[in-house]
């Protein structure tokens, strides 16, 4: 199996987004006059809402976020069993990634004191008739500032090599 991916994978990933374009893109420009002047008309409506339309483009985007999610993890697994000594770093990293979001989730405060974010979130709770609860807030929050670390972490990581690269 590793072989056949090596020497096809790519043409073959190629040829499944292409295959899966064109029959997305057939079925828009397929539809009816009405929906389709409805769609370039730009509206609003209610009834541009109630188009399936783009159901296909929707769904087979879902089903291929969750395929490569699940191979993402299926191989990751293999790989760790198969070099457990070498995927140390891997593991450690993970463990970094994870104290860093529990320690973001647990000094952040549940509540939304910028009188800005609270309006977005007001306008998010009318238009989508959701409520956003302080547990929600406190996880976007730690969400924020674990990638502002892991950004700032990349950033550090790259000028320290750089540098490290000068001298060796």
């Amino acid at each position: 199996m590793y072989t056949f991916l090596n020497k096809y994978g790519q043409a073959l990933a190629f040829g499944i987004g292409v295959l899966i374009t064109v029959i997305f893109l057939a079925a828009i420009f397929s539809a009816d006059d009405t929906t389709r002047e409805l769609l370039l008309a730009n509206d609003k409506s209610p009834e541009a809402y109630e188009t399936g339309i783009f159901d296909f483009g929707i769904t087979i985007s879902i089903i291929l976020i969750g395929l490569a999610f699940l191979v993402a993890i299926i191989f990751g697994v293999i790989q760790m069993a198969s070099n457990p000594k070498g995927s140390l770093k891997g593991i450690a990293g993970l463990v970094v990634l994870v104290i860093i979001g529990f320690v973001a989730y647990s000094v952040a405060s549940g509540e939304a004191n910028d009188p800005e974010i609270q309006n977005a979130i007001t306008k998010f709770e009318t238009s989508q008739e959701a409520s956003i609860t302080p547990g929600n807030l406190k996880f976007i929050s730690a969400s924020i500032v674990t990638a502002l670390v892991m950004l700032a972490l990349s950033a550090l990581t790259l000028v320290v090599f750089g540098i490290r690269g000068i001298f060796k």
